[in-house]
């Protein structure tokens, strides 16, 4: 029986997004997944850098997952593929959200609903990653 997964996908607010100790974690978390899993091993960040060429941390590869871009517009996303550039050049998908943010009030009475979680006096700083987590999901 073969228990490797297809694919293994991993989200943080943090990947090719440096804020503080995530940052670190995931990194060093990555190359050990990436040792075992290869090209399987999938990260999922925030495009904080709004499709510009200047993030150091990303290295784009637009035909990496080219088909799958298609399917993410129609869902109103944009997202960019590559590689997080760390030393084991995990393959990367950044998923700029920010097309999502008049529809917040919506999302998070509809994740209060499901979920009863707490929104109302979340700040920018709880916003924003909660909107990227629901477009990476």
């Amino acid at each position: 029986m073969n228990n490797k997964p297809d694919f293994i996908f991993e989200t943080s607010w943090e990947t090719c997004n440096k804020i503080g100790g995530i940052y670190t974690v995931v990194s060093t978390k990555a190359r050990s997944i990436a040792e075992k899993y290869g090209d399987d091993y999938i990260l999922i960040g925030p495009d904080v850098w709004k499709g510009t060429d200047e993030n150091p941390d990303f290295s784009v590869d637009n035909n990496m997952f080219a088909d799958w871009k298609p399917e993410v517009e129609k869902l109103g996303l944009k997202m960019r593929c590559g590689y997080w550039n760390i030393a084991s050049r995990p393959k990367v998908i950044l998923i700029d959200f920010t097309n999502l943010f008049p529809s917040k009030d919506k999302i998070f009475a509809k994740l209060w609903e499901q979920y009863q979680l707490d929104s109302l006096h979340g700040q920018w700083y709880y916003i924003e990653p909660t909107i990227f987590g629901y477009a990476a999901g």
